[in-house]
């Protein structure tokens, strides 16, 4: 089929329009607009202290734990969301952990105290529940620091992030940045 010069293909002109418009929308976008996800759907508690501790024995090792009552941890969150948590461990001396630093948990912190040590922190989500867990690798610890905190960040499997984003591996600012959270 031969065309004059000025008539393009129907279809020509739908991929030119998509992305017209494609080129529009995504540039109408700056740093500070809600983003994909936006907080709508996104729950997120305050920054909380955990204590008591419970402490238990596993295989010879002290096992301390603290369970947060979470709400928003549903059985389809658990089945098809995230639940993402943070700590500042300011119970450590600044050399180990500086002020001000936050840390997705899993934490391992390997420090020299008499021997070479390694802190691990982790964090497990349940339905209706979030456990925060200490294990030192010596068995160092006989109680745990007040100074701590932690906070979580609840992304229902509802939510759609816009483009594939993997939230475990960015910084609590990035997080905070892209799901548009208050610090």
């Amino acid at each position: 089929m031969i065309f004059p010069v000025n008539h393009v293909p129907i279809t020509k002109k739908v991929i030119g329009f998509s992305f017209v418009l494609a080129v529009v929308f995504f540039g109408a976008c700056k740093k500070g607009d809600t983003g994909p996800a936006g907080s709508a759907n996104v729950l997120y508690s305050d920054w909380f202290i955990a204590t008591p501790w419970a402490q238990t024995t596993v295989f010879s090792m002290k096992n301390f734990d603290y369970t947060k009552a979470a709400p928003g941890i549903t059985q389809n969150v658990l089945d098809s969301g995230i639940v993402l948590t943070f700590g500042k461990l300011t119970g450590y001396n600044t050399s180990v952990w500086p002020v001000g630093q936050v840390g997705q948990l899993p934490i391992n912190l390997t420090y020299t105290q008499g021997s070479i040590q390694t802190d691990t922190w982790s964090a497990f989500a349940t339905l209706g529940n979030l456990r925060i867990n200490f294990v030192n690798n010596v068995n160092t610890y006989s109680n745990i620091s007040t100074a701590h905190s932690f906070r979580y960040i609840i992304v229902p499997g509802a939510v759609k992030t816009g483009r594939r984003v993997d939230l475990r591996s960015m910084s609590y600012d990035e997080v905070c940045d892209y799901l548009n959270i208050p610090r």
